[in-house]
């Protein structure tokens, strides 16, 4: 059995769970569970942006921190002080822009408790053992596999989504430019589906029915078009992307978001598309692809892996941008391979020094990344795409 923490920032949030019980003052706090993040987001520099975002807290009304073991944070305060927690959890959002599928959604990685009616319930998921503990009693056992989706839960999401505000989910990855410095040349914006899913509909597996998959996408298409009109997202915006599925550019909700799309963001908006959804209808995509060039877009074929350059006829898609998924095997791919006529190379998920090495390397100048900077020491500067 895994022991109790016995540290004193322990001992002190019991304490105080004690104490609210007793007295029945009530007091807020947020658990960060740092614990959770996967190897890539648990770096010393990640840990110390989390650690930093908790910092607007800290200043609430009688907030106190607690320093708890396996890395963990807490942080209680007296009254609401929505501001500040806002704040806490934009940054704590802002670290999981590029978050892999095994990251935490955000609910796990920080947890919000009201006492004295959660006092049991922090003290538990205080002291729960981190994942892989030897000590927990399920060292080496598999995680139960999550239920795929069905149609029936997916109505549900569906009518949930009607009324969410999907603004919680929305997230940013960069796509950087080579040069004497890295520049900003736009940013990805995509509705964190993992988090979403959490929320609304927690335990779904939400890829492993595909079609329902798509059918779930096409509806967050919609979401995300419907945000992105809204005239306080576009009045500052710089050049940005769009994941989107073949039947999100044919949609209703793109001919609004098409005309409020500022004059100075034309030609700098680039639309994602999955290669299943273009090659599972090349005369959708096509179609699509020439309305929305017609509008001043640029399209761009995502999330391409090694073993899928061979089977794709990139050429006679006639993109704008093709972007290849970094994995260490590239380092053994003929970058003859790369034919994509006249489109320019995107290398995705290049987070460390030797993907941007290689992209390098091979000619590639497009770099798209996480809030960290592509590669140690460089500084990054916004620029039109």
């Amino acid at each position: 059995m895994q022991p109790l923490d016995h540290s004193p920032g322990m001992m002190d949030l019991t304490t105080l769970v004690r104490d609210c019980t007793v007295s029945g003052v009530a007091r807020r706090v947020l658990l960060l569970r740092s614990d959770l993040l996967p190897p890539r987001l648990s770096r010393e520099h990640h840990l110390r942006l989390a650690h930093e975002a908790l910092e607007p807290l800290t200043a609430a009304d009688r907030a106190r921190r607690y320093e708890l073991t396996h890395g963990r944070i807490a942080i209680s305060w007296r009254g609401e002080a929505p501001d500040r927690l806002r704040q806490a959890l934009d940054g704590l959002a802002h670290l999981l822009l590029d978050a892999p599928l095994d990251a935490p959604a955000m609910p796990e990685l920080a947890r919000l408790f009201d006492l004295p009616k959660d006092g049991a319930a922090l003290i538990a998921v205080a002291n729960t053992p981190p994942p892989g503990n030897a000590d927990d009693g399920g060292a080496g056992r598999e995680p139960p596999p999550r239920p795929p989706l069905d149609l029936e839960t997916l109505q549900l999401i569906e009518t949930r989504l009607a009324t969410a505000n999907v603004a919680r989910f929305a997230r940013r990855r960069a796509v950087c430019r080579t040069g004497s410095t890295f520049t900003i040349a736009w940013e990805t914006r995509f509705l964190h589906i993992e988090e979403l899913m959490s929320t609304l509909c927690p335990g779904r597996n939400p890829y492993a029915e595909p079609w329902l998959f798509r059918r779930l996408t096409r509806m967050l298409d919609r979401r995300m078009l419907a945000l992105l009109a809204s005239p306080a997202e576009l009045r500052q915006a710089g050049p940005f992307s769009l994941n989107l599925n073949v039947s999100g550019i044919l949609s209703t909700e793109f001919l609004k978001f098409d005309a409020v799309l500022p004059s100075n963001l034309r030609g700098h908006t680039v639309l994602d598309l999955h290669p299943a959804d273009v090659m599972g209808d090349i005369p959708s995509f096509r179609f699509a692809a020439a309305f929305a060039r017609a509008r001043g877009y640029r399209v761009m074929l995502r999330a391409i892996t090694p073993p899928l350059l061979p089977l794709l006829d990139l050429p006679a898609l006639d993109l704008d941008f093709v972007e290849l998924r970094w994995a260490p095997t590239l380092a053994a791919l003929d970058p003859a391979q790369m034919r994509a006529g006249t489109a320019r190379w995107v290398l995705g998920r290049a987070n460390d020094s030797e993907a941007v090495r290689w992209g390098m390397g091979v000619g590639i100048g497009l770099f798209q990344c996480e809030a960290a900077e592509p590669g140690a020491g460089l500084r990054r500067t916004r620029a039109a795409a």
